[in-house]
């Protein structure tokens, strides 16, 4: 006896067992069919979730990669990393910060003569100036980016910004928008006595 012999009595099965298939592999096909073949590709929406922790958790990621950088002198890459949390605080439309960092990257990518990183930094630098209501100062950022357009060859580039320059031509020269500005103003203040 074996070690199955509990089924000993069973007899053969009740049911007809076929025998297994053996799929056919087809080596035949078009080359030229498949290389020409367009494929579809749907547009890819991404859904961003704006939510205070999401932009506490990428701001904190953000500058903690920032620091390191710096610590080690890698300060490229550091540019890169105050132009990023520059973008994170426009969108939280906390102006005067974005501000800052834009101008501490600036600085970083002329020192490195990343000539691409400073012309689209000062181009953010003028739109968070506009949206400041510092017209004159955006102004001079635009000047600046189409000088560097113009002395690298950019020609496209060198259109764009003065489109921009067109634009805000007919403008005052100070625009004030108090409650973005700084953040000082969004306190209320008190009045002592």
């Amino acid at each position: 006896m074996s070690a199955s012999a509990q089924w000993w009595r069973v007899g053969p099965l009740k049911h007809k067992r076929y025998p297994a298939l053996v799929h056919v592999k087809n080596y035949s096909y078009n080359k030229k069919k498949l290389l020409n073949a367009k494929v579809s590709s749907p547009a890819l929406t991404a859904m961003v979730l704006i939510a205070p922790y999401n932009f506490n958790k990428t701001e904190a990621y953000v500058m903690k990669t920032a620091q390191r950088n710096m610590r080690y002198r890698e300060y490229h890459t550091a540019s890169y990393n105050f132009s990023d949390l520059a973008q994170i605080y426009i969108q939280q439309n906390r102006l005067s910060e974005a501000k800052w960092y834009l101008l501490q990257s600036t600085l970083i990518s002329r020192r490195q003569n990343d000539f691409r990183h400073t012309y689209a930094n000062l181009v953010c630098l003028a739109a968070v100036k506009m949206d400041m209501g510092d017209v004159s100062l955006a102004r001079q950022d635009l000047l600046e980016a189409r000088d560097i357009a113009n002395a690298k060859g950019w020609i496209k580039e060198s259109r764009d910004i003065e489109g921009k320059i067109l634009a805000i031509k007919d403008l005052n020269s100070v625009i004030t928008k108090y409650e973005f500005k700084y953040a000082e103003a969004a306190m209320p203040q008190e009045k002592s006595k």
